[in-house]
């Protein structure tokens, strides 16, 4: 009997003695709630610590954290919205970094566009009353960024005229031709002497168009007009494409 109890005593201390080193590891320490720090306004929400002891605030967007399935926590837990997501940039590693679990662009109260609702609450430190108006980018006036520039070429020469403009819904872009004469129309057209291209970027809600005037002559030459329009508005920039005259060209 005194040796069955002796085994017991064995197996017990051994588990016992686990479970005392689990809580209470020599990084952390003996819990004691009475010395944790005050709480104060996280913006993420408030986290068990490392150590499961104290509450403090939850890692915030791009900071590094700690997985789940990660035994020994060394970082934290990321806050409302935010997942530890494994990087994948610095080859194999196990480390971790809290990115947002919403995608896509959100709209404040402030008129400004968010890359994600995450981007949009860290700003609300700064300003409590700031809130989400819009699961997407803010409605704005089309802006051209880059706008067509006047020139003066040789006769028969081929020029190509770029425009490029920004704004949300995305703007429709095209091009108008009023001639020397005050004739106008809209590029493209079943002209051949114009060869008209669009395409979406380089940016988010940005449309790039060229006009490449095939031959510069007296039917070709004008003021270009590039025009950027959706529901909130319209944007215009000109370009005044002038033929050289003869005398110019022979000194050249």
């Amino acid at each position: 009997m005194v040796l069955g109890k002796g085994r017991l005593v064995l197996v017990l201390v051994p588990l016992f003695g686990a479970l005392i080193g689990a809580q209470d590891a020599p990084e952390c320490g003996t819990c004691d709630r009475s010395a944790c720090p005050e709480e104060t306004k996280c913006i993420g929400g408030t986290v068990p610590d490392i150590c499961g002891c104290c509450m403090v605030c939850a890692r915030g967007l791009g900071q590094r954290c700690d997985e789940d399935d990660t035994e020994t926590k060394a970082y934290g837990s990321c806050g409302e919205y935010l997942t530890c997501t494994a990087r994948t940039d610095i080859g194999e590693s196990d480390e971790g970094t809290c990115t947002c679990e919403e995608k896509g662009a959100v709209c404040g109260s402030d008129g400004v566009t968010y890359d994600t609702l995450c981007h949009l609450l860290e700003k609300t430190a700064d300003d409590e009353t700031l809130t989400v108006v819009a699961r997407e980018p803010c409605k704005s006036v089309p802006v051209i960024k880059s706008r067509p520039k006047d020139a003066i070429r040789p006769l028969g020469s081929i020029m190509v005229l770029d425009c490029e403009a920004v704004g949300f819904p995305v703007p429709e872009l095209f091009w108008e031709l009023n001639m020397a004469d005050g004739s106008p129309f809209r590029l493209p057209s079943d002209n051949p002497a114009f060869a008209i291209q669009i395409r979406g970027g380089p940016e988010k809600h940005m449309v790039t168009a060229w006009a490449q005037i095939m031959s510069i002559g007296k039917e070709t030459v004008g003021t270009y007009t590039c025009v950027a329009k959706n529901s909130e508005g319209e944007d215009r920039a000109a370009a005044k494409i002038s033929l050289r005259d003869q005398d110019s060209q022979n000194e050249i």
